[in-house]
């Protein structure tokens, strides 16, 4: 079995492993097959490296995001030039939302809607002709040129029943220098505690994705799993959750086990509400060694904050960057810029409320209207976009917006400017920096500095 993700740019190379695909690479291994896994968004994209893999594989899996749909159709178009008869399984968040539509623009020949571990192996058989595809559960298939629909999907219930990610596949490939660019191999990967997200703000599509069900892993099962990656000799792991902290019973108990087990490693937590900052907590996650925390702020303002149905304040937004500064951690936030209501005084109070917060990191970021948001679904609707359109900026152009989506990217890149040449920012960062014993992210800011990618 050859499994390879989705051809991608992006200024850091190598951000985490594929955990989707490792997931799956881990039970077709335990069964005996042999897995490879090329990952272009870790290494540069190279057709020749795709032809080459074919020679031995019976099937290729890729995972396919909405805005990534045609770098996939290249892939595939390179796969059946190739080798026109290898069966093509296609899975991932675009298939969840969209899995019919997905073999439509793909060419592929299975698409996997929800969790791919608990059918890959009835996939398998049934490409081995063992089993028909019709009593497949979440997948739909092409039979000659027609798509037909297996079983209704079942989500699996169980996390702890999963067995962890075949990280071994990947080793040949840098993760994290984002975090530290003096990262080796083998030495950064992530980790998932949990599917799924409880909220559901009306930017964002993970609820859709994940059915609108939140699952999580117990605490033994999650130190389990970071104890292996410990021996394996894993220094830096993140925790890429969509909501990482949203069950603080579980974080509690998680982060004392780590401490009690004396578990030597750095963590990095991608995504973190406000609402979740917990004095008590956060000292734990600093005894337990978490170095990094990043929120989804969004705006400064609070109009712009119920909008998006953050159900936040401004005020829990101050409270909760101060206490993780105060903390140690190095912490980032990212705000969207373009509500279909936001005026240049709501963008200013952003940056302005930005530049009183001590953050390390700062992204601002034209708002996107997502496919399975409700902001994309309400758009549709209004036939303002297409059902085509998985990802399209706020543009006043097209009724999505107060400004074009050229204003507003100028305004993004002039405010990360504005915050980022702040002599004070820098003064922080190199206090911080020298008082963690961490330049990792000092050298990363002096990087995108001179690269001028800020």
């Amino acid at each position: 079995m050859y499994f390879g993700t989705e051809k991608k740019e992006n200024i850091f190379f190598g951000l985490a492993p594929p955990l989707g695909l490792l997931y799956i690479a881990r039970v077709l291994k335990d069964q005996g097959d042999k897995v490879t896994i090329l990952d272009f968004s870790a290494e540069p994209f190279e057709e020749q490296k795709i032809v080459n893999g074919l020679e031995k594989a019976d099937v290729v899996g890729i995972t396919v995001l909405s805005f990534s749909i045609e770098n996939v159709v290249d892939v595939i178009k390179i796969i059946r030039k190739t080798k026109p008869e290898i069966k093509v399984i296609i899975g991932g968040p675009h298939c969840t939302l969209f899995p019919k539509e997905a073999l439509e623009e793909t060419w592929a020949d299975i698409s996997v809607q929800g969790d791919g571990e608990a059918i890959i192996t009835e996939i398998k058989k049934a490409i081995e002709g063992e089993k028909s595809f019709s009593d497949i559960a979440g997948i739909y298939y092409k039979d000659k040129n027609e798509i037909k629909e297996g079983l209704a999907f079942e989500l699996v219930n169980n996390l702890d029943s999963v067995s962890f990610p075949a990280r071994e596949l990947v080793e040949k490939y840098i993760y994290g220098r984002e975090y530290n660019p003096k990262i080796k191999k083998g030495e950064f990967t992530s980790i998932v505690t949990t599917r799924g997200c409880p909220h559901n703000c009306t930017f964002c599509s993970r609820n859709s994705i994940s059915m609108k069900k939140y699952r999580t892993r117990s605490a033994k099962n999650i130190l389990d799993e970071l104890k292996s990656l410990s021996k394996k000799g894993y220094k830096y792991v993140a925790f890429e959750d969509d909501c990482f902290l949203a069950n603080k019973k579980i974080a509690n108990e998680l982060f004392d086990k780590i401490i009690k087990e004396k578990i030597n490693m750095k963590f990095i937590i991608t995504a973190a509400r406000v609402d979740s900052a917990d004095e008590e907590l956060y000292m734990k996650m600093k005894y337990a060694g978490v170095t990094h925390l990043q929120y989804g702020l969004e705006s400064g303002n609070q109009d712009v904050l119920d909008f998006y149905n953050k159900k936040t304040s401004v005020d829990q937004i101050r409270y909760a960057v101060n206490l993780s500064h105060k903390m140690g951690f190095f912490t980032i936030g990212s705000f969207i810029i373009g509500a279909p209501f936001e005026t240049k005084d709501h963008f200013n109070n952003t940056v302005n409320f930005a530049k009183t917060l001590p953050l390390e990191s700062v992204s601002f970021l034209p708002l996107r209207y997502i496919a399975g948001s409700k902001l994309w679904c309400d758009a549709v609707e209004e036939k303002k976009i297409s059902e085509k359109e998985y990802v399209v900026l706020a543009d006043s152009k097209r009724g999505l917006g107060a400004f074009t989506k050229e204003e507003i990217a100028k305004y993004c890149r002039n405010t990360s400017m504005e915050f980022y040449l702040r002599p004070q920012f820098f003064l922080r960062l190199l206090i911080k920096s020298l008082k963690n014993n961490d330049l990792g992210f000092l050298q990363s800011y002096i990087s995108l500095f001179f690269s001028r990618k800020i």
